[in-house]
C-alpha cells in the first residue's frame, strides 16, 4: 500500500456514487455536467485536506503504514494553507467513532475503491472505511461539509458503496446486513440506517441498473427537484 496519500487525485466516475441522487432522479444530468469543467471550491479542497488527517489515522491503526510515514505525512499536511487545528481534532473523533464499530473479529480496510460496475457502467467509487464483522458490514462516509446535513437514511452513494463492497468482500464472508454511517462532525451529525443484502441487491437491480442504463448514455427526461441543488447545468436547465 502506497504511503502517499492523495485524495484530491483520486479517480471519479462519470455516474459517480457522490452524484447519484441526482443522476437517478434525472438520467440526462449526469453527461450534461461532464461537459462543464470541474473546479473545486475551496470548501471543497478544506474536505479533502481533512479526509486526508482521518485516513492517515486508519492507516497507522490497521498497519498499512508505519509511525514514521505517518509523522512524516502529518507534518507535510499541517503545512497546507487550509490547515486548522480542528481538522486534527475532528479527525480525531472520527477515528475513535470508527474503533466504536470495532470488535475483536472484525475486519477495517480504510480509503477502499469499491466496484459496482454490474449495477452501473463503469460505477466505481471509494469508501472511507468498510468494517466487516460476522453477518454484517459497515460502510462509513466521512463528511467535513457544514452546509448541509447528510442523511444515511435511504442514502444512495452509501447504498452503492454498499453494492461495491459485497461484490469484493461477499466470496470471503457471509453478509446478511449492511449498517450505513454517515459521520459529519462539525455540525454533530451522525446518521446511521441498515439495509439487508437482499434488499441492496433488489435494488441495484430494480432501480440503479435501468436508471443508470439511460443515464450512462445521456437518455431519459430531465427532472427538476431537490437533488438540483449543486447541479452544475441548473441555470441552464428547461426542467427548472
Amino acid at each position: 500500500m502506497t504511503a502517499e496519500i492523495n485524495h484530491a487525485k483520486r479517480a471519479h466516475a462519470l455516474l459517480s456514487a457522490s452524484a447519484s441522487h441526482r443522476w437517478l432522479a434525472c438520467t440526462p444530468s449526469a453527461l450534461l455536467e461532464s461537459e462543464v469543467p470541474d473546479t473545486a471550491s475551496e470548501f471543497a479542497k478544506e474536505g479533502t485536506l481533512a479526509h486526508e488527517f482521518c485516513d492517515l489515522k486508519l492507516r497507522l491503526y490497521t498497519g498499512e503504514i508505519k509511525e514514521s510515514t505517518y509523522k512524516r505525512n502529518m507534518s507535510k499536511l499541517r503545512k497546507d494553507e487550509r490547515y486548522q487545528k480542528e481538522m486534527e481534532d475532528y479527525a480525531d473523533d472520527y477515528f475513535a467513532y470508527v474503533l466504536e464499530k470495532m470488535t475483536d473479529t472484525a475486519i477495517l480496510t480504510p480509503e477502499t475503491q469499491v466496484d459496482f460496475s454490474e449495477y452501473v457502467p463503469d460505477g466505481f467509487g471509494t469508501s472511507d472505511a468498510i468494517i466487516i464483522d460476522d453477518g454484517k458490514m459497515t460502510i462509513i462516509d466521512f463528511k467535513y461539509g457544514k452546509g448541509v446535513e447528510v442523511s444515511a437514511v435511504d442514502n444512495p452513494q452509501l447504498k452503492l458503496y454498499s453494492l461495491g463492497a459485497i461484490h469484493t468482500f461477499s466470496m470471503i464472508y457471509d453478509i446478511q446486513t449492511v449498517n450505513m454511517c454517515i459521520y459529519q462532525p462539525r455540525i454533530g451529525n451522525i446518521s446511521e440506517d441498515s439495509i439487508t443484502v437482499d434488499e441492496l441487491l433488489e435494488w441495484g437491480e430494480y432501480t440503479v441498473k435501468p436508471a443508470a442504463a439511460l443515464a450512462f448514455k445521456g437518455e431519459g427526461e430531465r427532472v427538476a427537484g431537490d437533488h438540483c441543488k449543486f447541479c452544475k447545468i441548473q441555470s441552464e436547465c428547461p426542467a427548472m
